[in-house]
């Protein structure tokens, strides 16, 4: 019995703490040649959009790839060789912002409800665009232009919070670290760890009390 009640007790210890940092996310963006993903290409890399059969126009996709978390908006430009851009279908429940060009760049801003999950690969947008050079080959490259994220919903009363690496205390203005450390560590600390702590007291607390309650019954079948 007292080898059950200490494994308990270890299990709380090891397992609780996993779960309460499960909420980190990452991602990366992707250019695909085609609707299945069959060719494509990560952030930063190249990739050649097929043209049409008149040549007058050419097509690629826009994916997410997660690697944890959940990922629901990101941002992304494309840089376009010997192409313009003319029109994007939505895919996937994604929504765009208005596209903003500058001269052969384009950005877009990718936004989605529900979000996608870690392992998980799909397209956010297809895109045509207008070709300039019916000779050359057409090319997308995609770059990031932050990291996919799961947004902070917005509060009534802002409190204490560290957004892209700026401190806001609790009246909601940017402050210093070491204000922030001294009016927010104790009472809404960032990195999380008080959470685990009182989870691990709690049930070591009911692990112990069952480990006595058990002791107890044992002293009195033993009478």
């Amino acid at each position: 019995m007292k080898k059950k009640v200490f494994g308990i007790i270890l299990a709380v210890l090891v397992f609780l703490p996993v779960m309460v940092y499960a909420d980190d996310y990452s991602g990366t963006v992707f250019g695909s040649a085609d609707a299945n993903m069959n060719s494509t290409t990560l952030n930063g890399s190249s990739i050649v959009c097929p043209k049409s059969e008149d040549r007058k126009t050419a097509t690629c996709y826009i994916g997410i790839r997660v690697t944890s978390g959940t990922v629901n908006t990101f941002t992304v430009t494309a840089t376009l060789t010997n192409m313009e851009y003319d029109s994007i279908e939505e895919m996937n429940n994604w929504s765009f912002t208005s596209p903003v060009e500058n001269a052969n760049k384009i950005t877009f801003t990718f936004n989605n409800r529900t979000g996608v999950s870690a392992t998980n690969s799909v397209l956010v947008a297809k895109v045509t665009y207008t070709v300039t050079n019916a000779a050359e080959e057409c090319r997308i490259q995609l770059s990031a232009s932050n990291t996919p994220t799961t947004p902070t919903a917005p509060t009534e009363n802002p409190v204490c919070k560290v957004d892209k690496g700026a401190y806001y205390c609790k009246d909601g203005k940017e402050c210093s670290k070491a204000q922030y450390d001294s009016e927010c560590v104790p009472e809404n600390p960032t990195t999380g760890s008080f959470i685990p702590y009182v989870v691990v007291l709690g049930g070591i607390a009911v692990a112990s009390g069952l480990y006595f309650a058990t002791r107890k019954k044992a002293k009195m079948y033993h009478v």
